[in-house]
């Protein structure tokens, strides 16, 4: 009988220690996972979800998630659509823990990519930056920087330099 309690004690020694690398190494792995989790990849599966974004000049933009892609989220807000560079947010508050998977096309497409699409369609913007508001229509946009026209005036705003840009 003596050995019998000697295995038990021992198998559930063993059983204990492995309960406990297991767990380690569940643990571990879910840190992992969480270290590659992009934030676009979390705003692209809150299509649809009403967030709110502090930038980094402080101002807010609330809005519902229209897309998202690897330097930028794009949201419906009520005076119309918004494109944020994910470098210009401080804070968002609303994002959900749910993650898409970014296709390599969708993690390359940058600020850029949105404007000069912005440019094509023709239509009214307003460019906000921390030096100030501009509104017009983008005529053309570069590698690193887009070009503003509207009431007279040609502007050239740095892309690193956005905050925003607002459908008007």
């Amino acid at each position: 009988m003596r050995w019998d309690r000697l295995f038990a004690d021992l198998e559930a020694s063993l059983d204990g220690a492995g309960r406990a690398g297991w767990d380690e190494e569940i643990a571990e792995r879910e840190r992992d996972e969480r270290a590659r989790i992009a934030l676009a990849g979390r705003l692209l599966a809150g299509s649809g979800a009403a967030v709110r974004l502090v930038l980094s000049d402080g101002a807010t933009v609330a809005g519902t998630v229209a897309d998202a892609a690897g330097s930028w989220v794009l949201l419906d807000a009520p005076r119309g659509q918004v494109l944020v560079p994910l470098a210009a947010i401080a804070m968002i508050e609303g994002v959900g823990n749910a993650v898409a998977t970014l296709t390599e096309v969708r993690r390359r497409m940058g600020v850029g990519t949105v404007l000069r699409e912005l440019a094509e369609s023709g239509g009214p913007v307003v460019v906000e930056t921390l030096a100030g508001r501009w509104a017009g229509r983008i005529a053309a946009v570069g590698a690193d920087h887009l070009d503003l026209v509207g009431d007279g005036s040609a502007l050239t705003v740095p892309l690193a330099s956005l905050l925003a840009v607002r459908s008007a």
